[in-house]
């Protein structure tokens, strides 16, 4: 183990300096001897100035340190480099704080949050591992102060609902660092607050916030030039949400905070608004510093106690005057007088520490993260990806020997990958920084401390390659990981984004044949007209796609997240013949209908002038709100019942998160029916059928009735099977409410479709040890898709086949210990058109488990049935409907869905709402 040395850096107190006029403070703090030109030759900072031509991008193919000198050779650049690396392993005090090494963990972003902010598993599982690997200071990644203030839908938001799982996270982080590390490390813990400004976009679609316009910055977001600004006002009262986030940060038991300052969001763009005028916080240094002197004030005063910082932007490298922190004459170098008369006023306020960062991955991601690849649709820049790790480290070392007792924290070191200690330990040693930060490079290698405490070097096959995939994954708005060093988890989370990403499916709908007589339309119970979309998309005519798609499908968002692609439109696809894969048509419906959402124009057009009828839909299901929209687009008003309260049926109350999501169907139906007044529109929501309210009631009402409830009851295997079983959708929905949070070891699920499939894999994800689906027929009569099939397989569920549950056993107080079990063969086939499971005599047994979730099919509640008087129901218990209608035995009443069908797909839902409402209109035409 390398030995420690304590090195202490120790700062005036607030009150001594609090009495000095701040703009005596800005005008004498600085002198430009800071800037001499000297910074420039010795550290890589005119790199531009020094060489005629810029060299060309290269990749990291690194041997050993001499052949990395010679690399900076190459490039005229100096680069440090020592064999000594145990400065870096110094402990450091820095305010009350004793720090175990030099190495700290940069603020990244995992965007794993609830949709409430909340920090989620993949979190708490983040910062365990950064714990225990060693570093001795921890930045929390950013974390919103107010919900609009997200740049992502999974975003830290700290609030007073979540602060107590905050504070299970500080203290799960310090526990793993103990357990790791020993009782002697605990690291500092440094919560970051941000606003995301013109990057905000808490919802999954930007909504920019700015503080000034900048030619160069607004046409990425597409911003008019009287785009609003923030207010003062706005911005006074923002300084108050810092500060009460730092208060809650304190409650949860963080070290202290980090006011965001850099990448253009809020904070740091408010320092280049040079152009804002007529404002506190524009034009003058004083002005574009306020927001961030006063702010970090105020939460020393309300949390005197804490460690209170910034990571700071000192070079944006954006033209002036809508940059910090440049040259007048160009961008590409730096003018740090401004910058370091920042620093110098920060440390005089009695702030302990700066982080230093430069660039706007947004913009010029190179600057401040050197890559070897970049983010989808981002050019490689005309710069050697050393040249930027020596240009970060040139500006670093200028604020450092700018303030030598002032703690700088140094970044852009990932590219080196294994070398970077020796790097760092040079600068160290040469007062270029006082600890070393890394970022993207522990999100690859979180143990990398620890490897170099017990081994003295960096494992070459565990560090950051610095591909992008990780920044990839942020700007495509997901959890984001490293997907080479932890692929297990974000390897399929990049793979699935970017396959559902813009510009891999505009090239998929490129492949489409566009076929005269397609096939793949057959396939699509609604009959949509799938080249129509396909084609138009790939134009780049997202308008009419939608269009296209919403002529016979009003849902067609929901129906890309639940249908069976590859056995309905993808499976009639010819393409698939010729190269083996079908067009993605369901991922490019799901891109249309997202971009078409958030574009606006996925709302219903409905006539000025109405009809006059009204319309009950009972039923908020995916049928019932079909029938909805195509009854409003003919001028009807509509009155929708259901027992629940929010709309989108089975779909959005059963069906796992991890094929839909709540917010998936709340978005489109929210979308469906924007701006629809409520005489024309209202929602009954928490009332549907009952003793008080039946047809017969509902009929002397509305005009006419569409039926759309599903099936609201689950089939039992056997009468009085004790505690400990449970029916699928109960299940399901308990599970996807957080109800349920965990399952025994041994569960049993009986059945062989859809949702046994997704009752089993929700037991597995909830911890079961051993999941038993349990089918009386083969694998090939199994009623389930497929890709559900295939999901079964790959998740190490025990299929057991060919078995027939005979009963259950129980203890003696009715808890369930076992199911009984028998053989069977197959006999001849029965009605469905599958063979017969024939029990087989003298074969059974018994499996303990602990729980069983039956799904063996759901049915009409009976009490149902009798509120619908004069409605015919079929043997099989399901609403009666003339042979190619949706209208049933009563006169005015149509039905559709689950409650007709017995449950099959979500197109064929909505295709049976659409065909209703059709059969509606021409029914209250006809009667007048």
């Amino acid at each position: 183990m390398v030995k420690r040395k304590d090195f202490s850096v120790r700062h005036k107190h607030v009150e001594q300096i609090s009495k000095i006029p701040i703009q005596k403070f800005i005008d004498n703090s600085v002198k430009k001897t800071y800037l001499s030109s000297r910074f420039y030759q010795n550290y890589g900072l005119n790199v531009y100035q020094r060489r005629h031509c810029m060299a060309k991008h290269q990749r990291f193919h690194i041997k050993n340190l001499e052949h990395l000198k010679q690399e900076a050779e190459k490039l005229n650049l100096e680069i440090p480099i020592t064999n000594d690396i145990s400065n870096l392993f110094d402990s450091i005090s820095i305010d009350k704080h004793k720090l175990a090494n030099r190495f700290c963990i940069h603020p990244m972003e995992g965007f794993d949050a609830t949709f409430d902010g909340t920090p989620g598993p993949y979190a708490f599982r983040r910062y365990q591992r950064y714990a225990a690997g060693g570093s001795s200071l921890i930045w929390i990644e950013a974390t919103a102060v107010a919900p609009e203030a997200r740049s992502n839908p999974g975003q830290f938001y700290i609030n007073d609902s979540n602060v107590n799982i905050f504070k299970q996270l500080v203290e799960e982080t310090h526990r793993a660092a103990y357990e790791s590390m020993g009782p002697d490390h605990r690291p500092v813990l440094i919560l970051q607050l941000t606003h995301s400004g013109r990057y905000s976009k808490p919802a999954g679609k930007p909504k920019p916030i700015i503080a000034h316009h900048s030619p160069i910055l607004d046409p990425k977001h597409n911003l008019p030039p009287d785009y609003p600004l923030i207010t003062d006002e706005e911005l006074d009262d923002l300084q108050a949400k810092y500060v009460y986030a730092a208060q809650l940060a304190a409650q949860a038991g963080f070290d202290g905070v980090d006011v965001k300052s850099c990448h253009r969001y809020l904070v740091s763009e408010l320092l280049a608004s040079f152009t804002r005028e007529n404002s506190r916080y524009g034009s003058s240094f004083e002005n574009r510093t306020r927001f961030l002197r006063e702010t970090l004030e105020k939460i020393h005063a309300a949390v005197p106690d804490a460690f209170i910082t910034t990571r700071l932007n000192v070079f944006d490298a954006i033209s002036y005057p809508y940059g910090f922190g440049m040259r007048e004459s160009d961008c590409r170098l730096p003018d740090l007088t401004e910058p370091v008369k920042l620093v110098g006023i920060l440390k005089a306020l009695g702030f302990p520490l700066i982080n230093i960062s430069i660039g706007n991955p947004y913009f010029n991601p190179h600057f401040g993260r050197p890559f070897d690849f970049p983010v989808k649709n981002v050019a490689v820049p005309e710069e050697h990806p050393l040249e930027g790790v020596i240009r970060l480290v040139g500006i670093t070392r200028q604020i450092q020997e700018a303030y030598p007792d002032l703690p700088v924290v140094a970044s852009g070191y990932s590219w080196l990958r294994h070398f970077l200690p020796n790097v760092a330990a040079a600068v160290i040693a040469y007062g270029g920084a006082t600890l070393i930060g890394q970022g993207r490079g522990m999100f690859a290698y979180p143990d990398s401390v620890k490897d170099l405490i017990e081994t003295g070097a960096m494992n070459p096959k565990k560090t950051c390659v610095t591909c992008s995939a990780c920044t990839q994954l942020m700007r495509d708005g997901v959890q984001t990981g490293c997907v080479v060093r932890d692929s297990e988890i974000y390897g399929p989370i990049y793979r699935n984004t970017r396959k559902l990403s813009l510009d891999e499916l505009m090239l998929e709908a490129e492949r489409c044949r566009d076929c005269e007589s397609p096939t793949c339309q057959e396939g699509c119970p609604a009959e949509v007209n799938i080249p129509g979309f396909i084609k138009a998309f790939a134009r780049g005519d997202i308008e009419t796609a939608y269009r296209t798609l919403t002529e016979k499908n009003l849902l067609p968002e929901i129906c890309a997240f639940v249908c069976p692609a590859s056995e309905q439109c993808e499976g009639g696809c010819i393409e698939r013949i010729f190269s083996g894969q079908s067009i993605r048509i369901r991922d490019v419906q799901r891109k249309v209908s997202q971009l078409a959402r958030e574009k606006g124009i996925a709302r219903i057009q409905y006539p000025e002038k109405r009809t006059g009828k009204h319309i009950a839909v009972l039923g908020a299901g995916v049928a019932g709100i079909t029938c909805t929209a195509a009854l409003l687009q003919k001028g009807h008003s509509v009155s929708v019942f259901d027992a629940k309260e929010h709309p989108g049926g089975i779909v959005r109350s059963v069906l796992p998160g991890s094929r839909i999501q709540y917010k998936n169907v709340d978005d489109e139906i929210e979308a469906l029916f924007a701006g629809i007044p409520p005489d024309r529109l209202s929602w009954k929501l928490g009332m549907g059928i009952s003793r008080n309210f039946t047809l017969d009631d509902i009929l002397q009402l509305y005009h006419a009735v569409f039926l759309g409830m599903g099936l609201q009851k689950g089939i039992s295997l056997f009468e009085n099977a004790g505690s400990g079983v449970v029916e699928a959708l109960t299940f399901l929905s308990d599970v996807k409410d957080r109800q349920i949070l965990s399952v025994p070891e041994k569960v049993a699920v009986i059945g062989g479709g859809n949702t046994a499939i997704d009752a089993a894999l929700a037991a597995k994800e909830l911890g079961a040890q051993d999941v038993y689906l349990i089918y009386r027929r083969s694998f090939n009569e199994m009623p389930s898709w497929p890709d559900e099939r295939i999901d079964v397989l790959n998740a190490g569920i025990h299929l057991l086949l060919l078995t027939q549950p005979t009963g259950y056993s129980t203890d003696g107080q009715g808890k369930l210990r076992a199911i009984k079990l028998a053989r069977t063969v197959l006999g001849e086939p029965d009605d469905s058109g599958r063979r017969q499971p024939i029990i087989q005599a003298g074969d059974e047994s018994e499996l303990p488990v602990n729980l069983v979730i039956e799904a063996i099919g759901q049915q009409v509640d009976p009490g149902i049935q009798i509120l619908l008087q004069d409605v015919e129901f079929t043997r099989n218990g399901l609403v009666s409907v003339k042979a190619g209608s949706q209208a049933t035995t009563r006169k005015g009443v149509f039905a559709g869905g689950d409650i007709v069908n017995g449950g099959t797909t979500a197109v064929q839902a909505v295709a049976e709402g659409l065909r209703a409402a059709n059969e509606i209109d021409a029914y209250l035409r006809q009667s007048g």
